[in-house]
């Protein structure tokens, strides 16, 4: 018995490292996460995508905490806000956004600086907004920029109410410390839903 208590150990440490389980508090990601959901995480992953649910450092908590956040925009794409729509040309190719939005049906809108995807996220997480939210300009009012490399743009999903990337900026890879692999989600019904906590405190 002794001889597997070792083999054990190594495996609970290593478990232990490369994975994390992190309650869900406050109201940023609502409503794909709420309050209670738990999540599970991979601290030894290579690539991010856009959509990518991570846990990041956050540089204007004074308590230090981590936040989960979604990946909006990778090293080199272009994005901008207007009216608390998100805009984002990836790689900085509008060429390839105008054919990247007529092949997954996606709406594209011509500006001065090329064609950018308007709210492409809606699709296919759960964005949401709330219009009775009076929000700062900072969320609603974005000028056109370029992610630097090795640098992410992160997002919450309930945009009206998020401490994202739109207040510090695009988070460098060193701030970024694991990525969402899975979701325990508490039990929801549409009565218990309308009563979730739509503003932090």
């Amino acid at each position: 018995m002794k001889k597997f208590i070792l083999p054990i150990l190594i495996l609970f440490s290593v478990s232990f490292y490369m994975l994390r389980l992190y309650k869900i508090s406050g109201t940023s990601m609502n409503y794909g996460l709420i309050e209670g959901d738990i999540v599970l995480t991979y601290r030894q992953f290579d690539a991010i995508h856009r959509g990518d649910m991570l846990v990041i450092k956050h540089p204007l908590d004074p308590e230090g905490r981590l936040y989960i956040k979604r990946c909006a925009a990778l090293p080199g794409d272009k994005y901008f806000q207007k009216e608390r729509s998100f805009y984002l040309q990836p790689e900085g190719n509008s060429t390839r956004t105008k054919v990247l939005a007529q092949t997954y049906d996606l709406q594209a809108v011509q500006t001065k600086d090329g064609y950018f995807l308007k709210d492409p996220y809606l699709k296919y997480y759960g964005v949401v907004h709330n219009w009775r939210l009076r929000v700062p300009k900072v969320l609603t009012q974005l000028p056109v920029t370029t992610v630097k490399p090795k640098h992410y743009f992160m997002l919450g999903d309930f945009r009206d109410n998020s401490a994202d990337s739109r207040f510090f900026g695009a988070v460098p890879r060193s701030w970024i410390f694991s990525k969402v692999i899975y979701v325990f989600k508490k039990p929801r019904t549409w009565q218990e839903l309308i009563t979730v906590k739509e503003a932090d405190e």
